[in-house]
């Protein structure tokens, strides 16, 4: 069983450092597109945002955006990707980190991995035509990345402690069912 356990957490470890690379990856690929690469796909993706909400509310403000609201749409929708791309890696930064330890002292390397990421992120930018390095983006992107390491930490806490607790009832019903085997005489 043991052995069966250490394979597992091998193959979760092997999982969790894959998926962090490909988001470093596609975070860095981002990165290297020009600027009008780069208009052109948050464009879409407006788009995209645009069509679902048409579907469920075609009244709405970001369904019929057009011109300096459709620029503020395109600016909020770009914000939130930032955010969203960097929570994601928040999120396998945290279970990739607590899949190889529980030691909290070290706690710093992943957290300055999520400050550091981010601004070489944006300085690597200044390199593609077109693109430039914002602070603003780092700090979004900061802010996305801490915000996924914590949900990500709330939720092995969550986790850890349900497993904890049903492993403790479970030893206190086996503890009742022996005392009562006894008491019977063996019966139960």
């Amino acid at each position: 069983m043991k052995e069966q356990n250490n394979k597992r957490i091998i193959l979760l470890r092997i999982v969790l450092t894959a998926l962090w690379l490909v988001m470093i990856g596609f975070i860095f690929f981002n990165s290297s597109q020009t600027g009008e690469q780069s208009a052109a796909r948050s464009s879409t993706l407006t788009d995209t945002v645009q069509q679902v909400v048409s579907v469920v509310a075609p009244q709405s403000p970001i369904a019929t955006a057009k011109g300096e609201a459709y620029d503020r749409l395109h600016n909020c929708v770009r914000v939130w990707a930032h955010f969203i791309e960097f929570a994601a890696l928040g999120v396998l930064t945290c279970w990739g980190y607590f899949s190889y330890t529980n030691r909290k002292k070290y706690l710093f390397a992943p957290i300055l991995t999520l400050v550091f990421v981010p601004f070489l992120d944006e300085w690597s930018q200044t390199f593609s035509v077109g693109r430039g390095a914002e602070w603003q983006d780092c700090l979004i992107d900061v802010a996305g990345g801490l915000l996924g390491f914590l949900l990500a930490l709330l939720a092995l806490v969550i986790v850890v402690y349900y497993y904890k607790k049903r492993r403790a009832l479970r030893a206190l019903y086996d503890s009742v069912k022996d005392r009562t085997r006894q008491l019977s005489g063996g019966a139960v």
